[in-house]
């Protein structure tokens, strides 16, 4: 099983949703580029065209969809790698260093050189009851 995959056969129902996404994405995509009116304009026609031949003949639109899928894969694993960065670095990093400071030792590695065992007494379960409650 690979990380990311490309849909190499889309469905009937995912080509029409595609189409349909192509109706707004590509307008608005080209209005926030800034883009002049004759552009906006090229690009609602084109969204329109794409939707309509989504809709009439599904199979028309695959090449289109297999070919942005082709293209836009790397760039979202980029992203993907790049968030998952931002998040260990802002998130899990500065806690674990906070804990470093404070001497949080919770899974009790730190060795102590003067114990005469690390042995630790077990509890013991106060009723058969208890076995059935895994809290």
């Amino acid at each position: 099983m690979a990380l990311v995959e490309v849909n190499w056969q889309p469905t009937d129902r995912q080509l029409r949703q595609f189409g349909c996404l192509c109706l707004f994405a590509l307008p608005l995509v080209a209005w926030l580029w800034s883009a002049s009116l004759t552009v906006i304009g090229c690009c609602a026609i084109a969204g329109l065209v794409l939707a309509l031949a989504s809709w009439i003949y599904p199979a028309a639109v695959a090449p289109v969809f297999i070919g942005l899928m082709l293209v836009t894969t790397p760039i979202g694993i980029v992203i993907g790698e790049f968030a998952m960065l931002m998040i260990y670095l802002a998130v899990f990093l500065p806690i674990g260093l906070l804990f470093r400071l404070l001497g949080r030792d919770r899974l009790q590695l730190k060795k102590e050189r003067q114990a005469e065992s690390y042995w630790t007494t077990k509890k013991r379960p106060t009723s058969v009851a208890s076995y059935y409650r895994q809290s």
